[in-house]
């Protein structure tokens, strides 16, 4: 009967990367920035469609909160933190309403994509009303 191989571990010298520091350099949070500060200095939500394939994020303003608001490294940072975590729920979550998230005076609705007319649809009808092609001029 023949023995079984042994294989030999390798080591490797490289340090695993954090999945943070993955989705920071990622070329789609190119504008993560631009819309942080957009959703900052105004009162109606932005929308950054595709944020990864197949998920969008809904970004605006917490009522009620008052300046001084945190930076947008800071926002940036717990932005990224919010798409990390709703990516690690249940895929049904993100699809019937997504995953709201909170940090700095900002809010952060990670969803599906192909859930975006809905989700708008409520999301608005819950505050002023906007106009949807707005929040899409926005996006882009």
């Amino acid at each position: 009967m023949p023995s079984p191989k042994k294989y030999a571990r390798v080591k490797t010298t490289e340090p695993v990367e954090h999945f943070l520091a993955a989705l920071k350099r990622f070329d789609g949070f190119a504008q993560l920035g631009t819309k942080i500060a957009r959703a900052r200095t105004q009162d109606r939500p932005v929308v950054y469609v595709q944020v990864l394939p197949g998920l969008d994020l809904l970004i605006c303003k917490v009522r009620g909160v008052q300046p001084p608001y945190a930076d947008d490294g800071t926002l940036a940072h717990a932005c990224l933190e919010s798409i990390a975590n709703a990516l690690e729920q249940a895929a049904a979550g993100l699809e019937q309403g997504g995953y709201w998230y909170e940090s700095g005076g900002l809010g952060f609705l990670v969803f599906a994509s192909h859930a975006r007319e809905t989700i708008l649809a409520e999301f608005i009808g819950s505050g002023p009303p906007l106009r949807t092609g707005d929040i899409f001029r926005d996006a882009g």
